[in-house]
């Protein structure tokens, strides 16, 4: 890559990225580097005409002045945002780690107790959107970061975000959110499919990662080896068509945990936890004392 100052940054190593926007490692060629070193830098890239172009600028502006202003260790942080060397920029917290879907793909197993301090850590995150009126609409693993050492558990992208309902803020996305590959996991709450997402559609997707996550990483003596797709297609083929109500529903996890699963991920709204903090008061009984 050509371009070179972002705010007194460098571009370094490609990290990941989709159609339009892509994050790189990056880092400072200033003495006193103004968000330390090194950081992570996403950039848009512009496509289609004139009105797309304008729309994907709107959008990006938009994701980046609501994070600005989160301030949790449980949130990526990011520092500024403009148009740098003739592109559009983020300045965002590097994590030296990888999305949590990363994670679940690969074979190596967690015990319960990791499995448990990292759920509890992502709700910390979205409990603190919440007090901040802001819908996160798009919980999934892969909008989750976490260092190689597990200790940084990080909730990242409000591209998709809704704000406290004032006139000039209405929702945008109304309808966006997450369905897996052929549909085999869905993170969107019904509500959410009608276009009305609230706090407790955050829910709904938190429980079902918290379930995919114990399915796909629970380490189990003598079952250590099996993939992603061994512990979830058939756990999931049963959940879509009634037979089972989440996915761990037979793995040797508390009862306790399993309700807390259960009750986040409800279909009626009425039945489903009524807020992040009442979830995360369930959950602490649960954590090693």
């Amino acid at each position: 890559m050509r371009m070179k100052n972002f705010g007194g940054y460098s571009i370094g190593e490609y990290l990941g990225g989709g159609l339009y926007t892509k994050v790189y490692k990056a880092y400072s060629f200033l003495a006193k580097p103004p968000y330390g070193n090194p950081v992570a830098i996403k950039i848009l890239y512009l496509k289609g005409g004139f009105f797309e172009k304008n729309k994907l600028v709107k959008q990006f502006e938009r994701e980046a002045s609501i994070a600005m202003n989160l301030d949790h260790p449980n949130i990526v942080k990011v520092f500024n945002f403009g148009r740098f060397d003739h592109h559009y920029a983020m300045i965002m917290e590097y994590i030296d780690g990888k999305n949590l879907k990363e994670y679940l793909y690969e074979r190596e197993k967690w015990s319960f107790e990791q499995i448990l301090k990292i759920c509890y850590q992502i709700g910390k995150g979205l409990e603190y959107i919440h007090q901040n009126n802001i819908v996160h609409k798009d919980v999934k693993p892969d909008n989750v970061l976490i260092s190689f050492d597990l200790n940084k558990i990080k909730l990242t992208d409000f591209g998709i975000a809704k704000l406290p309902k004032k006139f000039w803020k209405k929702d945008i996305f109304p309808k966006s959110g997450t369905v897996t590959k052929f549909g085999i996991i869905s993170y969107i709450a019904p509500e959410q499919i009608e276009g009305q997402a609230t706090f407790q559609s955050d829910i709904y997707s938190f429980g079902v990662t918290m379930d995919e996550i114990i399915t796909a990483k629970l380490y189990i003596e003598g079952r250590e080896d099996e993939d992603y797709f061994k512990r979830i297609d058939i756990r999931a083929y049963r959940k879509n068509i009634g037979k089972q109500k989440i996915l761990c529903e037979d793995l040797p996890v508390p009862s306790e945990l399993k309700e807390i699963i259960k009750k986040a991920t409800e279909e009626e709204m009425v039945l489903r936890y009524q807020s992040m903090t009442h979830l995360l008061e369930d959950f602490r009984n649960i954590l090693p004392k």
